[in-house]
């Protein structure tokens, strides 16, 4: 055999092993929203974002509030933003998620800052069908009984199944995440979700798929019954993944000087009766852990009382970081029903 017939065969063995055996799909970012284009593009229109008179903006974009870069969404809800005739205070943005069918897995993280304490329950983050317009999962802030704000989760239809609670510190920016396995079998769909990079619910066994639409991903503030003063929360740095290494959970980082402190303390899974980190008032995240049953210093499990919590320090303005946008196509979606309080 020639050395050029060796070389010739060679290359179609190599040939042919690549066509046995295909390359694998590589993880990707699906949809990032940093709102460093100083407009709302990475988003798709929601619920009220001017006020009745057409004027008022209750959704913008800004520079007074932000957890990284030069700009965050902020929304306020008034006592006049009412939602059809249901009666309900509401204002949201949406994203088309393309990570929702049947068996796919999602990873979202994004950050939250309250200037204020809740004054009553506000569902925050929430998914919502295509179509059939069902919720099936639900982030809320409500007032904690004896002051301060407290945050919760649970699956279901508005978070009906409570897993999880924990103290929210006004003024200081929260990473929120999630990551879900779509199904309509409550015995294969599962869900996890982070607090300040601290996992809180693991592995909880839901029917994360109301039907076979796909579903999409609403924040903002909806309230459910209209009342006469407003409500804000601004937020910042989304990202959408089928990995959870590009969801970049991790705990809000502190201003560069370190004299910003990070709020609040993750809970506890209701489910998993996980552990809970605390996060210190006066840089990075502390230590303080506890595991099981009761929580002294964290938030609670489902059913249990709610201790108090570790505060935060002063809010924080971190670093500039410019991050490539990469908005995902935007379907139009179609007017929809409310979800029901």
């Amino acid at each position: 055999m020639t050395s050029r017939t060796f070389r010739l065969r060679s290359s179609c063995s190599f040939l042919a092993v690549g066509l046995a055996f295909p390359a694998t799909a590589h993880a990707a970012v699906a949809w990032t929203a940093t709102f460093e284009k100083g407009d709302s593009s990475e988003w798709m229109p929601g619920t009220n974002p001017k006020g009745p008179d057409g004027v008022r903006k209750n959704f913008e974009v800004l520079g007074e509030q932000v957890y990284r870069g030069e700009f965050a969404g902020k929304i306020t809800v008034h006592g006049d933003d009412l939602f059809g005739q249901y009666k309900q205070d509401r204002v949201d943005i949406q994203h088309q998620s393309t990570l929702t069918d049947e068996g796919k897995n999602m990873w979202i993280s994004g950050h939250y800052m309250m200037p204020d304490d809740a004054k009553v329950r506000n569902e925050f983050a929430f998914f919502e069908s295509n179509t059939s317009f069902q919720n099936v999962m639900d982030f809320w802030v409500d007032a904690r009984a004896g002051g301060g704000t407290t945050i919760n989760f649970g699956t279901g239809f508005l978070g009906a199944n409570k897993l999880w609670t924990a103290d929210f510190a006004k003024g200081v920016w929260h990473q929120v995440a999630i990551h879900v396995l779509w199904s309509t079998n409550a015995q294969t769909g599962s869900v996890d979700v982070w607090f300040d990079g601290q996992q809180v619910v693991t592995a909880a066994k839901a029917k994360t798929k109301a039907d076979n639409n796909t579903l999409f991903f609403q924040t903002g503030l909806h309230r459910k019954d209209p009342a006469n003063f407003d409500d804000t929360i601004y937020f910042d740095e989304f990202i959408e993944a089928d990995t959870m290494v590009d969801a970049k959970i991790a705990a809000p980082s502190a201003d560069p000087a370190g004299t910003g402190g990070i709020g609040g303390m993750a809970g506890t899974a209701g489910a998993a009766g996980g552990s809970a980190a605390g996060a210190g008032g006066g840089g990075n995240p502390g230590g303080g852990s506890t595991t099981g049953g009761s929580a002294s210093s964290a938030g609670t499990s489902s059913g249990g009382a709610l201790p108090s919590a570790g505060s935060g320090g002063a809010p924080t303005l971190p670093v500039l970081r410019i991050h490539p946008a990469a908005p995902s196509a935007k379907p139009a979606l179609k007017t929809r029903p409310p979800c029901l309080l």
